[in-house]
């Protein structure tokens, strides 16, 4: 043994000589655990500084290998295909792959942080190098004069993307059918695509999102549970497969208990994030009969539609109950005081990025035209935002 710490541990050679030996006896096969550092430590009668110079040694000899938290393990020799592929792909140049994230940024919303960190994370566990570049799509509602400026930075960084020569894209689609003729191109150029929370019905696609209709289902049930039966729905107007499918788990919930909802209780904002509910506010709570609770097709319009209220005298839960949909404040480092309805973002990001190296891994194959949608499921999360009816 020549490694330069058995001049500061002696007694290293030892441990590292008896090491070998069972090693080479088949005391430990390979693959297998070896005892932990305390363990040897007792056995050999030694400090466990000596034990680590041992077995660093033994990793730079490629007799053992070691992961990070784990024990030491016996080195397994890996099979001859294995290392021809191995050595093949450290002979060919690897040329950095991007994969392009677009979707909203917007300030005041965590969630698109959420997602992303579940693509680095499932990028980063991927052997194939991968960068990941990220599109911004957010426009401040002062600046949105109509729904075809937003379709037009979302086709902009799409043909951008294209030109780059990106390997893939996972997307949070904003513009409804807008965009169609261009998302089309990139399918026939053969660029794969994710879309995320949203997709464009007219496009045959890969898609990640969750279960809209069930989880404000669960939240309408949820109410009725509580006595209520003058739930309001906040929607907005966007055009989008997850606005639509909220409003029709809003509808099933009452079908589901042989009834019908009203019509004077569903509200329809602006399309916005963040949009103004004092109109809501002032049109629901004005009824001849105003609803005991309302359920919002997002936290942002929750929240907004809370302090409305309590401008205008009314009290959460005291006199209405409230239910939001995304789950924010688990983001936020303050007490979260909203029921609503949990949506897993990290996991969105982390299977539509296993969906879309999937495809790139078969790319040139018949499977590529075999389009998946994967729809996880949401969780209602209660908080102190509604109370039972007396």
């Amino acid at each position: 043994m020549t490694d330069p710490s058995a001049q500061q541990f002696p007694a290293a050679v030892r441990v590292v000589q008896a090491l070998q030996s069972r090693i080479a006896q088949g005391s430990y096969a390979p693959g297998a655990w070896l005892p932990t550092e305390r363990e040897l430590a007792q056995e050999f009668a030694v400090s466990r500084p000596v034990i680590r110079a041992a077995l660093s040694y033994l990793i730079e000899q490629g007799q053992i290998h070691r992961e990070p938290g784990c024990r030491p393990r016996v080195y397994t020799p890996e099979p001859e295909q294995a290392v021809q592929k191995r050595a093949a792909r450290s002979a060919a140049p690897t040329a950095l792959k991007t994969i392009a994230a677009v979707l909203p940024q917007q300030p005041t919303y965590a969630l698109a942080q959420a997602i992303l960190r579940g693509i680095s994370q499932e990028l980063q566990q991927k052997e194939a190098p991968f960068r990941l570049t990220i599109f911004d799509t957010h426009i401040p509602a002062a600046e949105l004069h109509a729904e075809r400026g937003k379709a037009a930075l979302e086709r902009s960084l799409l043909e951008q993307i294209a030109q780059e020569g990106s390997a893939g894209i996972i997307l949070w689609h904003m513009t409804g059918a807008l965009a169609l003729p261009t998302l089309r191109q990139l399918q026939e150029r053969g660029l794969p695509m994710v879309f995320i929370d949203r997709y464009p019905e007219e496009l045959d696609c890969d898609y990640v999102g969750v279960d809209n209709r069930r989880g404000v289902r669960e939240a309408v049930e949820y109410l009725m549970k509580l006595g209520h039966r003058r739930i309001a729905y906040l929607t907005n107007s966007e055009q989008i497969t997850t606005v639509r499918e909220r409003r029709e788990g809003y509808r099933e919930a009452f079908l589901a208990q042989g009834l019908l909802p009203l019509p004077e209780l569903t509200y329809v904002s602006p399309m916005e994030i963040g949009a103004d509910m004092g109109p809501a506010a002032t049109y629901l709570l004005s009824l001849p009969e105003p609803p005991t609770a309302v359920v919002a097709d997002n936290d942002l319009h929750a929240f907004a539609f809370i302090r409305e209220a309590q401008k205008r005298g009314w009290r959460v839960p005291e006199d209405i109950s409230v239910i939001g949909f995304d789950d924010i404040e688990s983001y936020s480092p303050h007490p979260a005081t909203l029921t609503t309805v949990h949506q897993p973002f990290y996991q969105i990001g982390q299977r539509a990025t296993d969906l879309l190296l999937r495809r790139l891994a078969a790319s040139g194959s018949s499977k590529t035209r075999v389009y998946q949608h994967v729809v996880l499921a949401t969780s209602l999360v209660i908080r102190s935002t509604c109370r039972p009816l007396e």
